[in-house]
């Protein structure tokens, strides 16, 4: 009996690697049921594929093997993270199971949708206390304001802008702005490889952080979540007109990155923030990002251990980066 359950957890059926809904995806599809699509499901060419996040285990982190196997069975490959072992991937719904009965893979999740979170502002968290901010005013405080520290804001785009992220001199304090919104995987192509390696002073880096470049967008925002988010983390109402309360964020002079990761109605998928995270992580040292605000959440049918989210916001902590994440 023993053996039989030693054997049973060393080798989980193939279903313990697929989250709960795109089981029920797969299942339907073999059925021949033509259910009301979920964002990351949907027919192409007559069949129905899914748009999911491959976790692996395998030594080589750039997953060579495992996106060879995807294209050669169809599928195509829209983002590698080795940051985190993880795959963003386009697969036919009958080639779910087989995926997951590699050695190399870990868990087969969909691409989820993430939507915004809500915070809380500097008065409740217990910023203004007496080894923080012993006071806060419009014009002037006392006390730790974030000086030297960068936060990341992974969220729908800060709105550069906007006085509340203006230094003492009048000027901003938003250092970068990258944009990781995934179209080609919204395009839903099949067969597709796009991506390469990212390794330093390559072409393909210089090329990627090109695309992403968003920094000469001062209305990043289309939605305002991002822009309150990271107001809440470090903004300054100095600037603002006479009269207005006083609104000043967690950390006033901080340094802040806009990882925009949703789009201008307040949703985007787990990829795109995969993808932020990992950008995070690679410049983090480079930059001076110490803080990473993910202000955003997607459904889960899994385990801490295997969630591509949790998985990229462990890496992010394991590379001594303090994450921060709204409880609502």
């Amino acid at each position: 009996g023993l053996v039989a359950v030693s054997a049973a957890v060393a080798n989980p059926p193939v279903h313990a690697k697929v989250a709960r809904e795109l089981q029920e995806a797969v299942a339907a599809s073999e059925r021949g049921e033509r259910r009301t699509a979920r964002k990351w499901e949907r027919d192409v060419g007559g069949a129905r594929h899914v748009q999911a996040i491959v976790v692996s285990d395998g030594k080589d982190p750039e997953m060579q093997d495992l996106r060879r196997h995807i294209l050669r069975t169809g599928g195509s490959v829209h983002a590698v993270f080795p940051a985190f072992n993880a795959l963003s991937v386009q697969v036919r719904a009958n080639q779910v199971h087989a995926l997951a009965q590699r050695k190399d893979v870990v868990s087969v999740s969909p691409n989820r949708e993430t939507r915004r979170t809500a915070s809380t502002l500097e008065s409740i968290t217990g910023a203004l206390t007496g080894n923080v901010r012993t006071s806060s005013t419009k014009t002037s405080y006392s006390g730790l304001d974030g000086t030297g520290i960068g936060v990341a804001i992974l969220d729908s785009g800060v709105m550069k802008a906007h006085d509340a992220f203006l230094n003492g001199a009048g000027s901003t304090r938003i250092a970068r702005g990258v944009n990781m919104l995934n179209t080609t995987a919204a395009n839903w192509y099949v067969g597709t490889n796009a991506t390469g390696s990212l390794s330093p002073n390559s072409s393909t880096l210089a090329n990627y952080e090109s695309a992403i470049a968003n920094d000469s967008n001062a209305f990043a925002d289309g939605y305002g979540h991002g822009t309150h988010v990271a107001a809440v983390a470090a903004g300054r109402a100095r600037y603002f007109a006479s009269g207005t309360p006083d609104t000043t964020g967690i950390a006033p002079n901080a340094t802040l990155f806009d990882v925009k990761v949703m789009n201008d109605q307040g949703t985007g998928t787990v990829a795109d923030a995969l993808e932020g995270i990992q950008w995070v992580i690679y410049r983090s040292r480079e930059l001076g990002i110490r803080v990473l605000n993910i202000s955003l959440s997607a459904d889960s049918t899994e385990s801490w251990r295997t969630d591509p989210l949790c998985l990229a916001a462990r890496s992010a902590v394991a590379m001594g980066i303090t994450v921060v994440a709204a409880a609502g």
